[in-house]
């Protein structure tokens, strides 16, 4: 059932072991009494006479005086003192009644080990006996039911009894009773939601399991076990419907009326309509309470009750309504401040989604987050700081006023931003602005336009990712909405966190299996140009000695010839084993090049000596060899003779592309790479160029695109392998008809 505050009392599971304590700490309570229980039986027994009941109230001194006391009271003109009179005159069921009461009032006030406790003892027992005249003044009527009426006596009984689960909880645990007592009359609770929350069971379960041990009348039992079910959710099949309806209805008409204190703050519709209809129904009710005062009046000496009078009950009724009301307005009060608390809060977290883009970054998060503070704290400048650990950055933005124009923000490397990480860590609550270190507070004291007074961490997952600057801090409320908002923030700042880190990894990804890529595909033509070292070192190795023979054997032959054309071939064939023995000789430097000896040397005076030689040597012009040297560059760190080598390659592939070129021209520039700290050299030509398969293969060794016997295919390939060992890089771009460009880029010398 929801509770004042609209939040519904869940009470925790039950543990069946803890129910059982409760239920035999029930059943350890003192049976009734041998006259009691000697008198339910022969009350219920037909064969037994009055002889025999008269006997059993005489042995009881206090019994047979109230039953002669009632009589007197009853009917003021029957002055007996015969107790067989009087149980002629009351009757076998007011006697078992009155028995019972008297029985059951004086087990439950001899217990009194807190009677000082919170638990109202005697308003529970002028609510139960004004629930049992209530109930004897029902007897007889309709209750919604179709079964018989019910017998006055036996519905007082009912009515006085209905409860007893109560007082048993209450006998049998009364500082924890108390408890119940208190939460139910704060929370305006029902009083069995709170026993089912703290003890696992209610008063209808504890006060049943009693009955049935003192071994009460059916009615009676079913009552206490059943006086809380609704019409529609009653079993099908007990004996007394109409006792358990009567009894239900007799308790909300005495809770309506406020007699004595029940603790059940279950609301109770006005009960006119149980008394009949029309305009006659308010008189009826104004009969009704009259006759149920005078009736509780009368019968609050039966069990031992100080005297009552209607003034007293009146008085007492409306006290206890006005201490109720006095409690429901104070929770109403309550409970409307925390509804405006959350409602600020829930504007608060509105402005903040609203305020963010669909792809928020930690700058977004941070304004959302200062535009939702400041309308928390309307009246004075707030900021929010976000930490980046990914980007290594602090983004503040401050809000000192309304408007767009209001936002504040800068950047602060993360750095700089002290021990703020640190700091936050240690404080729940709200720390001085001293601990945010000097460099912050003094960004913060310029976006504020005022000293920073106190923050609070935003933490994630125990990582500080921000936190929200004030000047003073804030109310109990606006803390409370504050540390909702850095809730949210938080969740918005590790989501855009995650979001950058898996962004960035995907890249760092992206680039290590881009790096993969390329090693394997230089794996593979390292293993290329092992495997194919290897072969021609072996073929080489063949071949130098047949070649000697060969080129010895043709010298002696030219010095023993006779005629000139003997000697003619003798000389062809030396000069073809001498060319055989060259291309084995390129076999071998290709295949084991010398190790570099490398040295400190000025590229530009290299990259000089060589065009010089070029236009020396051959028919280039100064126009169509150009040299551009940067200022500045740096030395490289290299071998000399083999880069001499390696450029002479380049000069010479360049020329042969451009033969053909109507306006052939050569173009060397060389510049220094700050940033790779490289010397480049770019060598430019605008001959025949190449096809996309003949430049993926331009590099392979023995390849040769030239018609055949113009070249060996070892040139650029061994080119490419000295740049390799002296730590450089040679890269090819070329076009059919458009030329040649090669890149190369060698190391440059260290400093001292």
């Amino acid at each position: 059932m929801p509770s004042a505050t609209g939040n519904s009392t869940r009470p925790a599971a039950a543990d069946p072991s803890q129910i059982e304590l409760i239920l035999g700490q029930v059943d350890a309570l003192p049976t009734l009494s041998p006259v009691a229980t000697q008198l339910l039986e022969l009350s219920m027994d037909e064969r037994s006479g009055v002889r025999d009941l008269v006997r059993l109230i005489e042995s009881d001194p206090s019994l047979a005086s109230r039953a002669l006391a009632m009589v007197r009271r009853a009917d003021r003109c029957v002055q007996t003192e015969s107790v067989e009179r009087a149980v002629v005159l009351l009757g076998v069921k007011t006697i078992r009644s009155l028995a019972l009461s008297i029985e059951i009032f004086e087990t439950f006030s001899h217990r009194r080990e807190n009677e000082s406790g919170y638990f109202d003892r005697g308003g529970f027992w002028r609510h139960a006996l004004a629930c049992g005249c209530a109930a004897q003044l029902l007897a007889g009527r309709k209750t919604g039911g179709d079964g018989p009426a019910v017998g006055a006596e036996e519905a007082f009984l009912c009515g006085l009894l209905h409860d007893l689960g109560k007082i048993v909880l209450a006998a049998c645990f009364p500082r924890t009773y108390d408890r119940v007592a208190e939460k139910a009359d704060t929370c305006l609770l029902p009083i069995a939601e709170v026993e089912r929350e703290i003890f696992g069971l209610d008063h209808t379960i504890a006060g049943h399991r009693l009955a049935v041990h003192w071994k009460l009348p059916r009615m009676v039992e079913e009552c206490v076990w059943l006086h809380h079910q609704a019409p529609a959710a009653m079993p099908s099949r007990i004996e007394y419907p109409e006792h358990v309806r009567l009894a239900r209805t007799a308790d909300e008409i005495v809770r309506h009326l406020g007699i004595g204190y029940s603790g059940n703050h279950a609301p109770v519709a006005a009960p006119l309509n149980r008394l009949g209809e029309g305009p006659k129904a308010q008189e009826e009710w104004d009969r009704f309470t009259g006759r149920l005062l005078d009736l509780v009046e009368s019968r609050a000496e039966w069990i031992g009750l100080d005297s009552l009078s209607s003034r007293e009950m009146f008085e007492e009724a409306l006290a206890r309504a006005n201490t109720q009301l006095t409690r429901a307005n104070a929770r109403l009060a309550e409970t409307n401040r925390k509804l405006q608390e959350r409602v600020d809060c829930f504007d608060a977290l509105r402005v903040f989604k609203s305020a963010l883009p669909d792809e928020p970054s930690h700058e977004a998060i941070a304004r959302a987050g200062a535009e939702a503070a400041r309308a928390i704290l309307p009246d004075e400048p707030v900021a929010v700081l976000a930490i980046s650990n990914a980007r290594e950055i602090m983004i503040m933005v401050s809000a000192v006023s309304q408007g767009d124009q209001a936002f504040r923000q800068e950047l602060l490397p993360l750095d700089q931003a002290g021990r703020l990480t640190d700091v936050a860590r240690q404080f729940v609550g709200w720390a001085p602005a001293e601990l945010l270190g000097d460099v912050v507070r003094d960004r913060l004291a310029a976006l504020l336009d005022r000293p920073a007074g106190v923050w609070r961490g935003i933490l994630c997952q125990g990582r500080c990712v921000g936190a929200v600057v004030v000047q003073s801090e804030p109310s109990v409320e606006a803390q409370r909405s504050l540390a909702v908002l850095c809730d949210w923030v938080s969740s918005w700042l590790g989501g855009v966190e995650s979001r950058v880190l898996a962004h960035r990894l995907n890249e760092e990804l992206a680039e290590m299996n881009r790096r993969l890529v390329d090693s394997q595909a230089e794996l593979a033509r390292i293993r290329s140009l092992a495997m194919v070292g290897e072969m021609a070192a072996g073929a080489a190795h063949e071949m130098n000695n047949p070649l000697a023979v060969i080129s010895g054997r043709a010298q002696m032959l030219m010095q023993d010839a006779q005629d000139e054309a003997a000697r003619r071939s003798a000389e062809l064939i030396a000069e073809h084993a001498h060319k055989a023995s060259a291309i084995v000789t390129d076999l071998m430097e290709f295949a084991k090049p010398a190790p570099p000896q490398p040295a400190t040397w000025p590229m530009a005076d290299l990259l000089s000596r060589l065009r010089r030689e070029w236009l020396d040597g051959t028919s280039l012009t100064e126009n169509q060899l150009l040299l551009t040297i940067s200022d500045e560059v740096p030395d490289v760190w290299a071998d000399e003779s083999q880069m001499r080598k390696l450029f002479d390659e380049l000069i010479r592939n360049a020329h042969e592309a451009t033969r053909e070129s109507p306006n052939p021209f050569v173009k060397i520039n060389c510049w220094h790479d700050v940033t790779d700290e490289m010397v480049m050299v770019r060598v430019e030509d605008n001959g025949v160029g190449m096809s996309s398969d003949v430049l993926e293969r331009a590099a392979d060794p023995f390849f040769s695109h030239r018609p055949a016997g113009r070249g060996r295919g070892l040139g650029l390939s061994r080119a490419m392998r000295y740049a390799e060992i002296n730590g450089g890089r040679v890269r090819l771009s070329s076009r059919p008809g458009e030329g040649t460009v090669v890149l190369v880029s060698l190391t440059t010398a260290r400093r001292s």
